[in-house]
């Protein structure tokens, strides 16, 4: 399969350039979490999603026990498809493709330069974020794109917490660039 079996997508003026206007990509999600909502009484999130896929994987952990990750939820499953399936129509749609390695200097610097140390490093990112998550009681798309749309409280506690954190933490990454001479 080629880019071009995918023309009627790639000539579209409004996806052919090399990102996606961010009207397209913030209305597509406003118009996901409406639907979610009203189909499901759902809120959109992923942390719950990767519950589920979790629990159908087999763990005992009582974290992905319960109603909140029984088989009655499983179509928040399609919502992880959807994830990589969109990032895939998204690379189509623009004709280029971003080796998902390629993070800058200050990644170049700090990361190690093993693949095998990468994945690794990664994948301990990934465990803080699932704790993290799970201490705030959902991730961050559940909390900033929905909680916040609905008024809950707690939700836009954490997102000020979310927001603070990556301030902080491109304020640290600026003065680590800065040092390394990047």
């Amino acid at each position: 399969m080629t880019l071009s079996n995918f023309s009627w997508l790639t000539d579209s003026p409004i996806f052919s350039t090399t990102l996606w206007p961010a009207w397209v990509a913030g209305g597509a999600i406003g118009i996901l979490a409406f639907a979610q909502r009203w189909m499901t009484d759902q809120p959109l999130g992923c942390s719950a999603a990767f519950g589920n896929a979790c629990a159908r994987m087999g763990s005992r952990l009582p974290l992905f026990q319960g109603p909140a990750h029984s088989t009655v939820t499983d179509w928040k499953l399609w919502f992880l498809v959807g994830i990589f399936l969109g990032g895939l129509l998204a690379s189509l749609s623009t004709g280029s493709w971003a080796e998902p390695s390629h993070f800058g200097s200050l990644y170049t610097a700090l990361m190690p330069h093993s693949d095998a140390g990468r994945v690794l490093w990664w994948l301990f990112g990934g465990v803080l974020i699932g704790m993290g998550s799970r201490l705030a009681g959902g991730c961050t798309s559940g909390h900033t794109i929905n909680g916040v749309a609905m008024g809950s409280p707690a939700s836009i506690v954490a997102s000020i917490f979310f927001f603070a954190a990556a301030v902080g933490t491109a304020q640290i990454a600026q003065h680590l660039l800065n040092a390394i001479g990047g």
